[in-house]
């Protein structure tokens, strides 16, 4: 309990009790009476003996009760009041944390989120809950936010409407900003009526702050003008928290469809920690790998690094790794990434001669395949309209040029510098292949014989594929912005156009070089973010959330579709009827798997602690003071009412009846 002016009532309390004392000290009790003889004048001398001052004091209910009368004028004068209770009168702005770290779960398993919504609806009860010498509360605002803010009820004296918004407020993953959540919050108790006191200005606003204080932005904030803050600390500062932090994932090689997942692992814990995590694919499990962690140390986390032996992952899929434990926050005991369907290829062909490649392409789904002659293809390399495609094929056509890009070519060299030196080549078998290299995967090349080609000398920036009996017959070179697979002789050449192995090399070379340079994994996406995807039908389509939850989405007529802000870490599901079902992991920020919560919370220069903000409260007791002086001093009227000669009702039907008869 605090006293905001002591001393005055110190003082008052130190002149008047004393005062109404010595009143009872010299005050004369006689009244006067007729007696019938001398013999009761005793009794007379006796009471005058009795009213001498400073006598010792009677026993008096009428003067107790005056000095509890008095007692409690005195307290109120000191304006007594008690922190923390009913809010103070004005505006009020909840902001309530939904972000991944108010996911933890207590020892009861109730989220932090659930613990601050309870207490936020205390709080509403409080400011709306009347009662005797309640002052009448202003409106209050209810913002919930993590990366972005979300007024989810706008200013009202409605109980039960605040109520209602709070509890509707929903989980989020992301991490906590509170720059945003501030800025609207001003916006909406900025007056920008000019008519109201000819100026514009700004009311003064109690914050509200329900979190766990692990807000990122929070120390880059400044209260402004008459804000305070109150801070409703959510959670405990010894929780602790095992969560992975990062997870990537890449090729072994380019040239390779084994696949290496790469995690990172942080621990809050006052002691080292081993886990064993289990990696998925598409929900199969593949492996199961134990790690230590190093304990948390000068305030800072132990990390550790884990690499998954290398698996084989040539097809699109997902990616989970998974921590098999139990701890307060779940969300970041698993991460998952898409590996992304590979995308379809636009192909520009050119041969001369028997359409040998052209009838092979055209047995393979890809999005685009353009046949032109040499002098077309000569053309369009000349003009750069050659670099929309993905892939050009060219099979024997001298080019005095070839600028940047991907090609396959058969027969004579191509005009760049690792194939500047070569002689004609004599027939031949093939010996030796580079069986392990996507190119020649599945060739049996055994059986090919070729009657003649050309023998190029070769570079550093060369490497062989396909090595015959006298020269090399493939190879794969890149330099300077070009990248080429070359087959030193003209197909027609051989007996390769008549063999299996053929059209299986044709579709390997493509899938190699138009797809080399591609991200692995899909983009990754922040929670928050809107999640946007071309689909290519139209009417609807819907998107399901890692907790199962459904939406309907509308698609537009270029066939995207939009959902977003983004609110859960996992893999979320865009599918329609005729489109295959497209994919999206989005991970918890590596900031949220720190849990513990934080006691004191400095908002620009200004420290808020959690028990005793400057913001805080207060219950005003002196109007129950003065609500006691008047129920004392009703007693006091009553007890002298008792003690008087002549009770006051007979004193009222005797003074009636005397003056119905002077009628």
């Amino acid at each position: 309990m605090t006293w905001v002016t002591p001393s005055a009532g110190l003082l008052l309390g130190a002149i008047v009790i004393p005062l109404l004392l010595l009143m009872y000290f010299l005050r004369l009790r006689r009244r006067p009476l007729r007696i019938s003889s001398t013999m009761l004048w005793e009794r007379a001398v006796e009471d005058l003996h009795a009213n001498t001052p400073f006598q010792r004091l009677r026993p008096s209910t009428l003067l107790l009760l005056q000095l509890i009368a008095l007692i409690f004028v005195v307290l109120a004068l000191m304006q007594p009041q008690i922190e923390g209770g009913s809010p103070r009168e004005g505006t009020h702005i909840i902001l309530i944390d939904r972000s991944g770290s108010m996911a933890a779960v207590d020892g009861d398993g109730i989220t932090r989120l659930a613990i601050a919504k309870e207490k936020a609806s205390d709080l509403v009860n409080q400011i709306y809950g009347g009662g005797l010498f309640s002052s009448t509360s202003g409106e209050t605002m209810v913002i919930a936010f993590s990366g972005h803010a979300e007024v989810v009820a706008p200013f009202t004296d409605s109980k039960q409407q605040l109520l209602h918004a709070i509890e509707s407020i929903q989980p989020t993953h992301g991490k906590s900003s509170i720059g945003e959540p501030l800025k609207l919050a001003r916006a909406y108790t900025t007056n920008v009526d000019p008519e109201q006191d000819g100026i514009s200005s700004s009311e003064f606003a109690q914050l509200e702050l329900f979190s766990d204080g692990l807000i990122d932005d929070i120390q880059d904030q400044a209260l402004q003008g008459g804000e305070t803050l109150q801070y409703h600390m959510i959670g405990s500062p010894l929780d602790k928290n095992i969560g992975i932090s990062t997870i990537d994932a890449k090729r072994s090689d380019e040239s390779s469809d084994d696949v290496q997942v790469f995690l990172s692992l942080v621990n809050t814990n006052s002691q080292d920690e081993t886990v064993e995590i289990e990696l998925q694919i598409d929900g199969v499990p593949v492996g199961v790998q134990e790690v230590q962690i190093p304990k948390q140390s000068d305030g800072l986390a132990g990390t550790s690094s884990l690499v998954f032996v290398p698996f084989s992952m040539p097809q699109s899929g997902v990616i989970k790794a998974r921590l098999l434990l139990e701890d307060s926050l779940a969300i970041d005991n698993q991460a998952s990434l898409i590996i992304p369907p590979a995308k379809e290829l636009k192909v520009l062909v050119a041969e001369e001669g028997a359409q040998i490649v052209r009838t092979v392409l055209q047995g393979m789904p890809l999005a685009d395949l353009k046949i032109v002659t040499s002098s077309k293809l000569k053309t369009m390399i000349e003009s750069g309209e050659s670099s929309a495609y993905d892939i050009v094929v060219i099979r024997n056509i001298h080019l005095d040029t070839l600028p940047r890009g991907k090609y396959l070519i058969f027969g004579e060299p191509p005009p760049i510098a690792p194939f500047d030196t070569f002689a004609d080549g004599e027939a031949q078998v093939m010996l030796v292949a580079d069986e392990n290299h996507p190119v020649m995967r599945f060739v049996r090349y055994e059986d090919i014989v070729v009657t003649k080609g050309y023998d190029v000398v070769l570079q550093n920036t060369v490497e062989t594929l396909l090595e015959g009996s006298n020269w090399p017959a493939v190879m794969t070179s890149r330099v300077d912005g070009i990248q080429l697979v070359y087959v030193a002789f003209d197909p027609i050449n051989s007996n390769w156009p008549y063999l299996r192995s053929f059209p299986f090399f044709i579709f390997n070379v493509v899938q190699f070089l138009g797809h080399a340079g591609d991200q692995l994994t899909a983009s990754t996406m922040e929670i928050g973010q809107t999640i946007t995807e071309n689909i290519r039908v139209d009417g609807k389509a819907s998107l399901v959330e890692p907790d199962g939850e459904t939406h309907t989405i509308l698609v537009d007529k270029s066939g995207n579709v939009s959902w977003g802000p983004v609110r859960l870490s996992g893999v979320h599901t865009i599918s329609s009827d005729k489109h295959s079902d497209s994919l999206f992991a989005i991970n918890s920020p590596p900031q949220e798997s720190l849990i513990a919560s934080t006691e004191q919370i400095s908002i620009g220069a200004k420290e808020v602690v959690t028990s005793t903000s400057s913001g805080l409260s207060f219950i005003q007791l002196w109007p129950w003071a003065l609500g006691a002086v008047l129920v004392v001093l009703i007693a006091e009227w009553w007890v002298y009412q008792k003690k008087v000669s002549t009770p006051l009702r007979l004193s009222w039907t005797q003074g009636g009846s005397e003056r119905k008869g002077i009628r």
